[in-house]
Order: structure tokens, then sequence, then C-alpha cells
């Protein structure tokens, strides 16, 4: 599916830029110059990691690559995020909630274009895996998550308030409880962001207070304003299969993302006693999007895979409890 989404969706709005950024950083690349990188002035507000993954596949291309060729080199930089995302959730919490990663019409089409989604995507679920698979401080898990989480920075920023939430979480009040580590895993984050953005190798702070106080700005910016959508428009993202309603020739099924959802709503209550960590997710994930002035439809990848977690268990439930009904029945012999 994502293949088939990165070589059949038409380009979307954010993509050209985002080309042209890579381009630039393909030709820094090309002659060496390391600071032409560190100081692009272009798309600041976004760290640039995943441009410069996206400058390194068009200089492979050569000088004379169309812009369809850098489109598609770009977007196949995406797809192997996007797959892994998909196979990384199907390794650890089983092939159901995988599957439905797959099929999720919003998570497939952002993480299939050249957005700077698929990286932070898969970044920010693997941080939470390998956090829960530590066991306390002197885990090696534990310091590869907190890796893991300046790589989803360094990716994109939108993703780090609700994964930090979840991290917080995690190391107060599961089982293992390494609350003592937290300061000096949010450090070992904070270094690997620096090393991974090279934007701000000079003059960090003040390049990192720009950033920031962009994000702020640009809630209150003209491209905003015009959509104007309301506070519940990240509900809307999440209970419609937006990929098949905008592009139903490339979503050629009807869409999941509504019934996975309505899904994940009916398991919210045994999460609640079983799970809370991905209660907590994807709380903590929907009042961020709903908080958030800016409400654009890739934001909710931040809440899809615990949405796809949750709805897996309760279709897997489903599923034992009918089994368990059936098998109380006996046919009779002509029918067995």
């Amino acid at each position: 599916m994502h293949v088939w989404a990165a070589v059949l969706l038409p380009t979307d709005i954010d993509e050209p830029g985002y080309i042209q950024f890579a381009r630039d950083y393909a030709r820094a690349l090309k002659s060496g110059d390391l600071n032409a990188v560190v100081d692009y002035p272009g798309n600041r507000e976004h760290p640039a990691l995943v441009k410069l993954l996206y400058g390194f596949g068009i200089l492979a291309l050569g000088p004379n690559a169309t812009e369809q060729a850098a489109l598609l080199t770009a977007r196949a930089v995406s797809v192997v995020f996007g797959a892994l995302a998909v196979a990384l959730v199907a390794v650890s919490a089983g092939p159901l909630a995988g599957g439905l990663l797959a099929l999720h019409t919003l998570a497939v089409k952002y993480t299939a274009q050249a957005y700077l989604e698929a990286l932070p995507h898969l970044a920010s679920i693997a941080t939470v895996f390998a956090f829960r698979r530590a066991r306390g401080g002197r885990s090696g898990s534990f310091w590869f998550s907190a890796i893991l989480l300046g790589l989803t920075a360094a990716g994109k920023l939108t993703y780090v308030p609700v994964i930090v939430v979840v991290i917080c979480y995690l190391a107060i009040f599961e089982p293992d409880r390494p609350w003592p580590w937290l300061l000096p895993y949010f450090a070992v984050a904070l270094a690997a962001f620096f090393l991974l953005n090279p934007t701000l190798w000079h003059d960090p702070l003040t390049r990192l207070a720009d950033t920031l106080f962009f994000y702020t700005r640009y809630t209150h910016s003209a491209d905003v304003a015009r959509y104007h959508y309301p506070w519940y428009q990240p509900f809307v993202w999440i209970f419609m299969s937006v990929g098949h309603i905008w592009h139903p020739t490339v979503f050629f099924y009807f869409g999941l993302d509504g019934p996975i959802a309505i899904l994940a709503g009916l398991g919210l209550r045994r999460e609640w006693r079983e799970r809370r960590w991905l209660v907590v997710w994807l709380g903590s994930g929907l009042l961020f999007l709903l908080l958030w002035p800016t409400k654009w439809p890739q934001y909710a990848l931040t809440i899809v895979p615990p949405v796809c977690l949750v709805a897996a268990a309760t279709l897997t439930g489903f599923y034992q409890r009918t089994r368990a009904t059936l098998s109380r029945y006996r046919f009779p012999a002509k029918f067995e």
C-alpha cells in the first residue's frame, strides 16, 4: 500500500517546497559545503534531518534529475520509514495491529508522500516500545529509547509533546519506575536531537528559539485562518477515512479509519485496566490536537499508532468471545 500510494498519489500542497529544500541540500552536499547545510535559511521552522535525507536521495540521482524523479525518490525514503513502522508494530504488538496500521489511509498517505511524517512516526513508536522493554536506567533499551526520542524531535517537533507525556507516565507509574533516571534520559535525548539537527550547530539557542516561536506565530497565520478548522477537527481526521475520500482511486478499499477508531473507543475501558499507558498515549495526544490551534490532518498521525493498538486488542477480544460462545454448542452429527 505504501508503494502503491507513493506512485499514484498526486503531488500534495507541501511536497514541492520540501523537494526544493532537499535539492538545495543536495547541491550543498555535492559541493562539500557543510556551512551551507548548517546555515541553510529555508524552512527553519522544521528540523533539517528529513529534508537532508531527501537531499541524499536526490544527490544519488545525479545533476540531471527531473522534478518527478526527485519527488519519487523522496517518497521512496518515506515509504521505507512508513513500512518499517508497520513492521515494528506487527512484531511488537501482533500482526493484527500492524495490519490495521498498514491499511490506515491517513497513515499510509502521509508516510508515503514527501512530507516530514514518516521518520518521526516510526521513531516515536520505537521510542515507546524501547522504553517499555527497558528494565530501569541500567538497561540498553532505556538509553536507546532516549536516542530515539532525540531522533523523533529531529524529524518533527510536533511528535515530541505526546511522547514525552507517555515516557514520563511509564517512568513514574509503571512497575519498573525508573523515574530517578528521567533527567539523564532527557539529557541524552537532547544531545541526540542536537547532533541530528545540523541547523543548531551554529548559534543553537537562538535558532531553537526561532523554531519554537515560529509554531506559536504560525497558529495566527493566514494559512491557518483561511481553513478555519473547528476545535473538534482532529476527530474528523481520525473517524473519517480521508485518504479514501480524497483519493478513492488510490485507496481503492472503502477505508477503515472510522471503524478502527470506533473499535479503539470501545476498548478504552479495558485498556485502562490492562494497558493504561496506551490510554495515556491516546488521551494526551488527542488533548494536544484539540488544544493546538493548527489542525492539519498530518498532525493526527501522533495518535494513529495507539488507536490501531487498542483497536486490534478489541477485535481480538471480540473473536475470542465469539469463539467461546460457539464452542458451547454442539451441532448435530449430520452437520459435523
